[in-house]
């Protein structure tokens, strides 16, 4: 099974997510966090689950989990078949460690 986020559009869920995941206390190279960010996040959701995987609610954003024959691939495609724009990226662009 594999697990990804899902996070709408804006730089706030994006922070509130990250301080839910938490941060390492030790790291010595780049920190990444890879999450499907969206445009419309609700109706995202509702394909997600009515597709069959499986979605977590967080208080900022949520997870998808991938069982049986659906991967990423699968839900990427699931997401531009229902027309919704999306971007998976690494949404800890920022951290380093210091």
């Amino acid at each position: 099974m594999g697990k990804i986020a899902l996070l709408p559009e804006g730089l706030e869920t994006k922070s509130e997510y990250l301080d839910y995941l938490g941060v390492p206390d030790n790291y010595m190279e780049d920190y990444s966090v890879l999450a499907v960010v969206v445009d419309r996040y609700q109706k995202s959701l509702k394909v997600l689950h009515n597709s069959g995987f499986t979605v977590q609610r967080l208080g900022a954003g949520s997870i998808i989990s991938f069982v049986g024959s659906t991967g990423l691939g699968s839900m990427l495609q699931v997401l531009k078949t229902n027309r919704i724009t999306y971007d998976y990226r690494d949404i800890a662009e920022a951290f380093y460690q210091a």
